[in-house]
């Protein structure tokens, strides 16, 4: 991937890292910046496991735990080794395991740790063949993403080629979501947050007869001509995102996190864990839902 410097016009090719391990070098620099590219906590890195050893342990904001795993040579399969990790995981001993390394970490300490969608993220230059055609068949949700290293940047995108495998898969399966009711997302919260979510989505119908309500297995979306609004439920709070034009959007508390890097149509997203939070961000969705008629 080359880039060009709009003054001079001279093309700046991709470069590799200097000394070392590079594919060390890009961990580094991705725990180094890992709250700022994906909006987790860093918990371990070489985290050693039985039949393994986990590249970068973390946790969302959200309280999602997430497994990072990074791969320079193109030759070298990475898929396959993530979903080891994942299993391992989900094995009751090691949630124990995982609680306590979040509450002994003085940043994670606070947080809920919520189960209901563990984040696996794969780095790589590029993927192998045996990679672009596992993804085809894995029902695991993992985020492939892509990396460039140039002078004094690290560009990390999703990459197009893998995760357009992921897009047609998702396509097929889409009947599945049709059997998914407000009730089955109501569920996943207990009564403060039922109340939170019942008033949310009280207001935000309310804005207008136009606005339609639809769930997908993971969240309850709303939309005008496109979503412009995705609520995941989770157990004590809500994680509103939103699409809106970052050209004109306002947040003067400055509470939602740039979740533009993610490759979704939504760009925004904010907790809201209580009534006061819910008030605001009804202001910030209101401005996602005009945004859906600026034209």
């Amino acid at each position: 991937m080359a880039r060009i410097n709009l003054k001079t016009g001279t093309v700046i090719k991709p470069q590799e890292f200097k000394g070392g391990n590079p594919e060390r070098q890009l961990q580094g620099y991705i725990e180094k910046y890992l709250h700022e590219i994906f909006q987790c906590h860093f918990l371990k890195n070489f985290y050693k496991i039985s039949g393994g050893e986990i590249d970068t342990l973390s946790i969302t904001e959200e309280g999602n735990p997430c497994i990072i795993e990074y791969k320079h040579k193109k030759e070298e399969t990475i898929l396959n080794q993530i979903v080891f990790y994942y299993d391992w995981l989900m094995q009751r001993p090691t949630k124990f395991e995982f609680e306590r390394i979040v509450k002994e970490n003085e940043k994670t300490k606070k947080l809920n740790i919520d189960w209901s969608k563990i984040r696996l993220i794969c780095i790589a230059k590029e993927y192998s063949k045996w990679d672009i055609s596992l993804i085809k068949h894995l029902d695991t949700d993992i985020e492939c993403w892509a990396y460039a290293y140039h002078e004094d940047e690290l560009d990390v995108h999703l990459d197009p080629i893998v995760n357009q495998f992921k897009k047609q898969k998702s396509l097929s399966s889409k009947q599945t979501s049709t059997d998914v009711s407000l009730e089955d997302h109501r569920n996943k919260a207990d009564k403060e947050g039922k109340v939170l979510l019942d008033k949310l989505r009280e207001e935000v119908l309310k804005m207008g007869d136009d606005i339609e309500e639809g769930y997908a297995p993971e969240y309850i979306k709303y939309s005008v001509n496109t979503t412009f609004l995705s609520i995941h439920v989770r157990q004590k709070w809500l994680v509103a995102q939103l699409r809106v034009d970052e050209t004109k959007f306002k947040d003067p508390k400055g509470l939602t996190k740039d979740i533009s890097n993610r490759g979704w149509t939504v760009t925004r997203a904010m907790k809201i864990g209580n009534e006061s939070e819910l008030k605001y961000a009804l202001s910030l969705i209101r401005q996602a839902y005009k945004n859906q008629h600026k034209n």
